[in-house]
């Protein structure tokens, strides 16, 4: 069976969707399969906080449709979401090649588009939902990355498949090799900072920390598209123990969150079901305290309750995130090893997954 796979970027770009697809097309490739790779020639990181980034994705999505057009024929497309639209690209390039189509949905366009106020809500935004719902229904199966996504598509008359993204391997912790964070005691919220995610409730409660303790520390650890809005705010403050750092080799990502003593994730509310902040999936696995802050009704709040150490706010509790990281630094957190998901476990189940949906004939 011959595999297509489009996404915006793939390695030796360090793009994790296009690492995660990399590394599906490795297992289905052990099982027999050929597989190929159609991505837009661009580069992750220069795209992030760029202007221009219609044109940029337009440019994009012409350069996947094109390249896709001269593959020899596939048997499967395995799409992904990134550049926006893409499962678009993929049907036309599914019908021309007769071949089945799957798509794997990181973050739900044009909804989130629409939530975040980037595109108003008419003609526009309708239109493509309406060709995103065609190109839905087309696809032998649509994959989401929780309840809450899949309870989006049930719009579309479409039930999708729940796959979570896995670890990469080089990022699987052991307790054994947690370590004890060293002073100061720090908070980081690491990766892209997106549209999509909460960041000013992070400065707001880090100055309500700094008026009661000098030792209490706030790291951003990546970049993206508010990453200077973030700078110019924790400013605006007078915070004296925020630092903003570049992203890191994604090698040396996991020590780099371990010598931290909390880590962060967040959502806005209005992005509920259309995203799922991927970097949570590595977090699961490290014994370290847990800082949620986003949608208290979502499934990512239900499934963080019954993980010790783990706080859930909404965006806008600065004060009550700020008690419960003042307190937590007076603990010493002892975690587990079934306090924590298994890396390799939810890897292997997710590969797994993947084959029975393409190629079922070839689990035994």
């Amino acid at each position: 069976m011959r595999i297509l796979f489009l996404n915006q970027y793939f390695p030796p770009d360090p793009a994790p969707t296009g690492i995660l697809l990399q590394q599906l097309a490795a297992a289905l490739q052990a099982q027999g399969h050929t597989v190929d790779f159609v991505a837009a020639r661009q580069s992750y990181h220069a795209g992030q906080g760029k202007g221009g980034r219609m044109k940029r994705e337009i440019k994009a999505l012409a350069t996947l449709l094109w390249d896709g057009l001269l593959r020899p024929r596939a048997d499967v497309v395995i799409s992904a979401s990134s550049p926006p639209c893409l499962l678009l690209v993929a049907t036309l390039l599914a019908l021309r090649h007769r071949a089945r189509a799957f798509h794997w949905i990181m973050d739900l366009y044009p909804e989130i588009a629409v939530a975040l106020g980037e595109v108003p809500s008419g003609i526009l935004s309708k239109t493509v939902a309406a060709a995103m719902g065609w190109c839905y229904r087309k696809c032998e199966k649509v994959i989401v990355l929780d309840q809450d996504m899949a309870e989006c598509l049930r719009s579309y008359g479409i039930e999708a498949e729940i796959i979570r993204p896995w670890i990469f391997e080089e990022n699987a912790p052991s307790l054994a090799t947690a370590g004890i964070p060293q002073a100061p005691w720090t908070w980081i919220y690491s990766g892209n900072l997106g549209r999509g995610h909460e960041w000013q409730t992070l400065l707001q409660a880090q100055a309500l920390l700094e008026q009661q303790s000098p030792d209490l520390r706030l790291l951003f650890q990546g970049g993206g598209p508010q990453w200077r809005a973030a700078q110019q705010y924790a400013s605006q403050l007078g915070l004296r123990h925020c630092e903003f750092h570049p992203y890191v080799e994604r090698d040396a990502l996991r020590e780099s969150l371990l010598r931290c003593h909390c880590c962060v994730v967040t959502q806005l509310p209005a992005v509920k079901g259309m995203l799922w902040p991927s970097k949570l999936g590595l977090l699961l696995t490290l014994p370290r305290p847990l800082l949620w802050v986003g949608p208290r009704d979502g499934s990512t709040a239900r499934e963080l309750a019954t993980r010790p150490y783990t706080g859930a706010f909404a965006p806008g509790q600065a004060a009550e995130i700020a008690d419960w990281l003042w307190a937590l630094s007076r603990q010493a957190p002892q975690f587990a090893a079934g306090d924590l998901c298994d890396a390799s476990a939810q890897r292997c189940d997710a590969l797994a997954a993947w084959s029975v949906l393409i190629a079922p004939s070839h689990i035994k």
